[in-house]
């Protein structure tokens, strides 16, 4: 088999038909398999699963863990390449995968990341935050780069495509609360490996989450980091998140209508800025 795409599901709902339909009808040079690893669905996912030519595998609830299942999901496969999509994504074009997989025959290439772009009805703070930190231009990461964590956000198990045998050497981590495709990146790269970001890959997808939300999702995040990823030092990261805002705040203002959104996009990235701090600090302490 040549690649794997691996979709963790847990009511995925009826969009879910959509992407495997999109999956399936990809135009491909070689084959591929889909692997569904659904913890604990009570709607129609399972349903819509066994409609298409899935390898499914159910687990409890309790057991999903983000770096212990998708290890999991990798040892149910038999793919080469390992393809990652999360079940609220969806490829835009039937070239996707192939487009995402190419740059692996590289030897120095151990993983692939493609773009991600928001859904047309995406909160102004979510759309910019895609188009900052998703370019339209093709990167090469290698180690050595300051600000790693800032500077590759697109590095993201919602697109990806990992060498199969790079996977088996690193693994992703089964102690990190979330991030682990950062943190599995990071090892990858100090080991000497290339990452490849393909704008061409692409991909809907937004997370469009209230405020309490976002706050405890950043607090994991910053949990995460502590535990895995070098980030740059309390200084120069406010610095930058402080610069992130300007920036977002010119990007709402220059279009017609959002200004009324300046309001909830301070408050937005407060509850960012604090939940990542106090998961930082709260990581670092345990």
């Amino acid at each position: 088999m040549d690649i794997s795409i691996i979709i963790l599901t847990k009511n995925a709902g009826e969009g879910f038909t959509t992407l495997l339909q999109r999956i399936s009808s990809q135009k491909f040079d070689g084959n591929y398999e889909i692997v569904v690893l659904d913890s604990g669905s009570t709607d129609s996912t399972l349903e819509i699963a066994h409609s298409f030519p899935t390898k499914i595998t159910r687990i409890e609830p309790r057991e999903f863990h983000h770096g212990r299942t998708r290890n999991l999901g990798a040892e149910l496969a038999s793919g080469r390449i390992l393809v990652y999509i999360t079940q609220d994504a969806l490829p835009l074009y039937d070239s996707w995968l192939q487009k995402l997989t190419e740059d692996l025959d590289d030897p120095r290439v151990a993983m692939v990341v493609g773009r991600q772009i928001p859904w047309p009805d995406t909160k102004p703070p979510e759309k910019f935050f895609y188009s900052y930190y998703f370019p339209e231009h093709k990167i090469e990461v290698v180690s050595g780069a300051s600000g790693y964590y800032r500077d590759n956000m697109f590095i993201s198990n919602v697109n990806s495509a990992i060498k199969r045998d790079v996977w088996q050497q690193f693994k992703f981590s089964e102690k990190v609360i979330l991030a682990e495709d950062k943190e599995f990146a990071r090892r990858v790269l100090l080991a000497g490996w290339k990452i490849v970001y393909r704008p061409d890959a692409v991909v809907y997808h937004a997370h469009d989450f209230s405020l309490r939300s976002i706050f405890r999702r950043s607090m994991d995040s910053g949990i995460a980091l502590a535990q895995g990823v070098n980030v740059p030092r309390s200084r120069n990261w406010v610095i930058s998140r402080l610069w992130y805002f300007v920036k977002e705040a010119g990007y709402i203002v220059a279009n017609r209508g959002w200004w009324k959104w300046l309001p909830y996009s301070v408050a937005y990235e407060a509850s960012k800025l604090l939940g990542v701090t106090i998961g930082w600090v709260k990581g670092r302490t345990q």
